[in-house]
């Protein structure tokens, strides 16, 4: 194994969209972000003298036991990192939020700053407890991570930005998209506005989420061809322009994570027999099973393209694959037709201003 090429930040996330989505806010600040798609992989993304390394544990759906084991995986190949530490979580606090950090092993004398609000989606956190867009009865916070922290009211990100403590090295930051941009800010203060290069044309939109939120983007996306993936069924088709292909219900009922793999395999296998170069995931497992299909564990992430959309492109695997992703749950009903008028003849040598 490369020895280890201590970043200035590491970030924990329990999904791939997840760990793309807080890495961003450093990756837009100008500092070189590399991800690392599951804990197997964090060894050689901490080798690769990246500013931040952020990695997926995979460990959303899974129960609290395997969440451990995969801690356990990261805290080995993390031994000997000294800089900020950030555990991503989902603002609602899903998932296995209490193993996950109690299989980091900290020291008892760790302090947590604990935060889960988006304050730009509305949700928000009053009296330790998360509330808001989208959460019907506030969501206390501390039984939700397992251990006692600060847990500041929140309803603007200048209450996140006041949050911080002098020294952020001094504490584990647990919380969503809102929490990863403060830090973000206090390490790189004064940064220009930098040019994004644009993926490539045409894409594969692979759209494995069932969200009522992705629902609406996908209807609202009358533009493209879109084929249908029974139960996750990819029919054979040739990819020659962009094109959505939506896993759908099918006239058997079919057990999801069986339904998962098919579509993945599905898309990595029209992907691999084409010459598309740009794969956009809709959903934090879409994304991550399509990319172990494809022997992707590594991404460099270029920028975001839209709000809560990053753009990356791979660094290892057969091919260089730009990598555009959202969680099912995120964006605008245009999200999807904005994403499309910005791949139409796109080159991925053309570039769009990012603040």
């Amino acid at each position: 194994m490369a020895p280890l090429m201590n970043p200035d930040v590491l970030i924990i996330a329990d999904d791939v969209t997840g760990a793309l989505d807080s890495a961003v806010a450093f990756s837009v600040r100008g500092m070189r972000v590399v991800v690392a798609l599951s804990p197997d992989d964090l060894g050689a993304a901490m080798a690769l003298g990246a500013d931040a390394v952020a990695v997926a544990t995979n460990s959303r759906e899974g129960g609290a036991k395997s969440a451990r084991a995969a801690m356990a995986k990261v805290r080995r190949s993390s031994a000997g990192f000294r800089g900020v530490l950030f555990k991503k979580v989902d603002s609602r606090l899903k998932g296995h939020i209490a193993a996950e950090i109690d299989g980091m092993s900290l020291p008892a004398s760790t302090q947590l700053l604990a935060c889960p609000a988006i304050p730009c989606l509305g949700r928000h956190v009053m009296g330790g407890a998360v509330c808001g867009a989208g959460v019907t009865t506030p969501i206390v916070v501390t039984p939700k991570i397992g251990r006692p922290a600060q847990v500041p009211d929140v309803s603007s990100q200048v209450d996140i930005d006041a949050a911080l403590p002098e020294d952020l090295s001094e504490m584990l930051f647990v919380g969503a998209v809102g929490l990863a941009e403060a830090p973000a800010k206090r390490l790189v203060p004064r940064h220009k506005p930098r040019s994004v290069l644009l993926p490539r044309a045409p894409a594969l939109l692979a759209i494995g989420s069932r969200d009522p939120v992705t629902l609406a983007q996908v209807a609202a996306l009358d533009i493209l061809p879109k084929v249908p993936a029974p139960n996750g069924a990819v029919p054979e088709t040739q990819l020659t322009e962009t094109t959505l292909v939506q896993m759908t219900a099918g006239d058997v009922k079919v057990n999801g994570r069986l339904a998962g793999e098919a579509f993945a395999a599905g898309i990595a296998r029209a992907l691999s027999r084409s010459e598309m170069p740009t794969l956009f995931g809709c959903g934090g497992e879409t994304a991550a099973a399509i990319l172990r299909k494809l022997d992707v564990g590594l991404l460099e992430i270029s920028g975001e393209l839209l709000p809560g959309v990053p753009f990356s492109r791979s660094l290892d695997g057969p091919r260089t694959i730009d990598i555009i992703t959202k969680s099912g749950g995120f964006g605008p009903p245009d999200t999807l037709v904005k994403l499309v008028e910005l791949l139409t003849n796109a080159t991925g040598s053309e570039r769009v201003d990012q603040d």
